[in-house]
């Protein structure tokens, strides 16, 4: 069994299965490798003309597939064991993250790919319903949908892809993309409310306070109070000007998360686990990023923010990387931000304690101490006071971000956002501490 993997509608390589390999080994095409325009597919991929074995390529293949409760549902809708990443990746590839598509291979012929005619938008069909329909019907509309769908959105929380019309209220023009048309939103709905309340609110918040902190983050709505959805702006596809029907048609942009661009397999995405920290990605950014000063800087802004709103789930999976045509990266803007640490068993059910990403010598967010920000400092080779700075800044930032991004949300009609945005900043106000030592 062999796939083509396509940039686009190039092909650009073949997965096949060897005896005895875990995984499907990957090939640059020829053609590819001689054009001028070729990147890598990943950063742990870089362009050779030699085979790379199935352990080399499932940290990226793998990566591009759904996790945890999202891995096993899908799993079972589509009657393929979870644990076979083969079958998986053959069934879900034709939309991934970034800018590829996996297609299988037929006997005999010239692979071509194009994922659909360039004026065939009518494959895009309207949501009968609305988001209303999601959020009232979350599990019904997430089979009904990825049924139809078959993409790959990879993370451990099920969600939902669609295209949204450009220019079009939040409310209303969306659309089912067809198998090879991409999408442009990403729709989480609430699912985990029961075990984790305002967890969909408390993303908002955070992705909202980021913004307004500095930090490049995705644009992000939220609707219906009752059964809350939130809305997420896809960075990884670009609108064009060309229009069909009213709707515009959408370009892919190639990226890959830090697991992935490290060679680290999914499953090892916590540091703990042996995946990459701080220092790992900064080493990344130094080596390909188009602007490293300003990406470790933001990389830096980033890693404190999490650590005074409390997000222990900011592993490497979280962080991404874009890809430019001349061979370089830059830091994707950022996702997945929650304060995980409000949920602490008086509220919610208690969640982890323990970081994605050490903070210097610690791994327990509330172990922390001043001089982990001294290390921490150390690792991203900038000085302690420029790294104080940051956190400084931030702690005054923090209240008018998470104030503003509240209003936001109570303009949305959600009237539990101020006792969030409290129960948040007392959280922040607790670690403040740790990063205004007083030899600093």
């Amino acid at each position: 069994m062999r796939l083509s993997v396509f940039f686009g509608t190039d092909k650009i390589g073949s997965l096949d299965m060897a005896l005895n390999e875990p995984f499907y080994g990957f090939t640059y095409d020829s053609r590819y490798l001689a054009s001028p325009q070729a990147i890598p597919i990943s950063l742990s991929l870089p362009l050779t003309e030699a085979r790379f074995s199935g352990a080399q390529t499932q940290p990226y293949f793998e990566g591009l597939l759904p996790e945890g409760e999202a891995r096993d549902a899908i799993a079972r809708r589509l009657k393929i064991s979870r644990n076979s990443s083969v079958k998986l990746l053959r069934a879900l590839g034709r939309d991934c993250a970034g800018d590829i598509s996996i297609i299988e291979e037929r006997a005999g012929a010239e692979q071509k790919y194009i994922p659909a005619p360039e004026n065939d938008m009518h494959r895009y069909i309207p949501l009968e319903g609305g988001l209303f329909r999601i959020a009232e019907n979350p599990y019904e509309e997430i089979v009904r949908i990825q049924e139809e769908t078959r993409l790959s959105l990879a993370g451990g929380q099920e969600k939902i892809a669609l295209y949204h019309k450009q220019g079009a209220p939040v409310e209303e023009g969306w659309y089912i993309p067809m198998p090879g048309l991409p999408s442009t939103h990403i729709i989480k709905p609430g699912l985990l409310e029961a075990h984790y309340p305002n967890l969909t609110l408390n993303e908002f918040l955070c992705l909202r306070a980021a913004a307004a902190c500095g930090i490049e983050a995705v644009d992000a709505d939220i609707l219906f109070p009752a059964n809350p959805i939130l809305i997420i702006q896809r960075y990884d596809r670009l609108f064009r000007s060309a229009a069909v029907d009213g709707l515009n048609k959408v370009s892919r942009i190639h990226q890959e998360d830090c697991c992935q661009a490290c060679g680290i397999k999914s499953d090892m995405k916590y540091e703990h686990d042996g995946g990459p920290g701080f220092m790992s990605i900064r080493n990344l950014l130094v080596k390909h990023s188009r602007l490293p000063i300003e990406d470790i800087a933001m990389l830096v802004r980033l890693g404190i923010f999490n650590y005074l709103i409390g997000n222990c789930d900011a592993h490497a999976k979280n962080f991404s990387l874009l890809h430019s045509a001349d061979g370089t990266v830059s830091l994707a803007p950022f996702y997945d931000l929650i304060s995980t640490t409000v949920y602490d068993g008086h509220f919610g059910s208690k969640l982890s304690r323990n970081m994605g990403m050490r903070v210097g010598k610690h791994e327990n967010i509330d172990k922390v101490k001043p001089e982990d920000f001294d290390i921490f400092a150390k690792e991203v080779r900038l000085r302690l006071r420029q790294v104080l700075n940051i956190g400084e800044e931030l702690i005054q930032t923090l209240p008018f971000a998470f104030g503003t991004a509240g209003l936001a949300a109570e303009n949305k009609g959600f009237l539990s956002a101020a006792p969030m945005v409290e129960r948040i900043l007392n959280d922040c106000n607790k670690r403040a501490k740790t990063l205004t030592p007083k030899n600093s």
